[in-house]
């Protein structure tokens, strides 16, 4: 039988040992005997997060519906707030800290591309309640000529691997924090062996350097109309060239202009071979659009890593969108904000979701496994449904039925997913006013044939 500290099904994946060892960690054991020890609070805060529509009674009956009326205790509202309090956020992000990182094996599809494991950063915002506090502390989004937001927001941004949709590492801050900053936090978690994917919102000499440095290798978009000199041709129709910072790009142009093939000395400038193509989205109806996309990458040999699979590569960065989608929606709820009024409370229950986030794809991911099926075509609606409710029932220790619900023929998404595209439109960052949506669009997804051409490039070098 089941204690009042548990996770249903997922308490395989965040075991009572574990939990134990983080609030030690914190320094938050209890010292006298307590109805409401720091153990169950820890699992009632993650408890907090699947019953996100719930109060704090009503979760609480949730995780107690299998005992006996009197045989547990039945704090107020007021008492499982207050031991929310006691509890702060250092063990629940301590529990993130355990429960992070890569989960896919060398067998695990998607996870790898010749031998590099694949991941993706990228940055989101989430709402917090409207309270002095965390007006004060997470700040509300505003443009000069828009109305503030309705809630203010936390900025987040998160390395995923994208196979699985695991988070690697995650950090959050003020909504002015920006996505540059926060990444850096990022990089004592990117390891020699991956292909780190990022977008446009990245581009900058600073940010492949650091990045570069880890050892990792780079796979990143950048801006269209970027000059990017080139400084050899390449076969396949890609390019390498030098990127340094602007105080040295004026010594760098001159030092192009006389058809160097290495770097001037003394000046720190990466080497980056660039792949451009064009995407053409066909829709239904034969309606055609094209996009010019420029990519950089810190993988030179054109024979060892062929730019037409580089340019297919580039696009599983969506799984990061996927996982924020999930993150943010399918676990948290649409158009919710977070429950807390204060930042530290605001901490403990982001924590709390990153964890469960990351406890779930463990599940999914094991599930997959033990199927030899791909992670993707799994869902993670259909496991937070399971795991609700078997915090409800609290029978078994048995994971069993997370795993059947998982791996049914009727759950699981194709195996070839059809190309889709979605016009851009203005998002509304939960405010009673009514939104933009792309004319006639109607927010819907467009089923498309997608077709990528490669742009090759002049066989001289060019003056920058």
């Amino acid at each position: 039988m089941w204690l009042p500290g548990h996770l249903g099904a997922l308490t395989r994946w965040v075991p009572p040992s574990l939990v134990d060892e983080v609030v030690q960690a914190a320094g938050c054991g209890e010292r006298r005997v307590r109805l409401l020890p720091a153990r169950v609070v820890v699992y009632f805060v993650l408890a907090l997060g699947l019953f996100g529509d719930c109060g704090y009674r009503r979760v609480w009956a949730a995780m107690t519906a299998r005992w006996p009326h009197g045989t547990v205790a039945d704090p107020s509202a007021a008492a499982l707030r207050q031991a929310r309090q006691r509890l702060g956020p250092k063990p629940l992000m301590l529990l993130f800290d355990r429960l992070r990182g890569p989960v896919g094996a060398a067998a695990t599809p998607g996870v790898f591309w010749r031998g590099l494991r694949l991941v993706a950063w990228d940055g989101t915002c989430l709402e917090v309640p409207d309270s002095p506090a965390n007006v004060a502390c997470f700040r509300r989004h505003a443009a000069p000529t828009t109305r503030p937001a309705g809630y203010p927001q936390l900025r987040l941004t998160a390395l995923v691997e994208c196979g699985t949709r695991a988070l690697i590492d995650a950090v959050f801050g003020s909504q002015q924090s920006t996505e540059l900053p926060q990444a850096r936090c990022l990089l004592a978690s990117l390891r020699p062996g991956m292909l780190l994917l990022a977008d446009r919102g990245y581009d900058g000499f600073e940010a492949l350097r650091d990045a570069a440095a880890t050892g990792a290798d780079l796979l990143w978009r950048v801006q269209a109309g970027r000059l990017l000199p080139v400084v050899r041709p390449l076969p396949d129709g890609t390019h390498l060239t030098w990127i340094t910072d602007r105080r040295s790009a004026d010594r760098l142009a001159k030092w192009q202009r006389r058809g160097r093939r290495t770097p001037p000395p003394a000046m720190t400038a990466l080497t980056l071979r660039v792949i451009s193509y064009q995407i053409t989205a066909t829709s239904a109806d034969g309606t055609s659009r094209t996009s010019m996309v420029r990519l950089v990458t810190t993988l030179l040999d054109p024979h060892r890593h062929p730019a037409t699979e580089l340019a297919t590569l580039y696009h599983q960065r969506w799984e990061i969108e996927t996982a924020f989608y999930g993150l943010k929606v399918t676990l948290r709820g649409a158009d919710r904000v977070l429950r807390s009024r204060t930042p530290a409370g605001v901490e403990q229950e982001l924590f709390a979701l990153l964890a469960l986030y990351q406890a779930s794809r463990q599940a999914i991911t094991e599930a997959a496994a033990g199927a030899h099926l791909d992670p993707d075509r799994l869902s993670l609606t259909i496991a937070l449904h399971t795991i609700r409710l078997t915090v409800i029932n609290a029978r078994t220790s048995d994971p069993a039925s997370l795993v059947a619900a998982l791996i049914q023929a009727r759950n699981l998404a194709p195996s070839q997913r059809r190309s889709r595209t979605s016009p851009r439109c203005v998002k509304r960052t939960l405010s009673p006013y009514a939104y933009n949506k792309t004319k006639g669009s109607v927010g819907r997804k467009t089923t498309v044939t997608t077709t990528v051409t490669l742009t090759s490039h002049p066989t001289t070098t060019e003056p920058p």
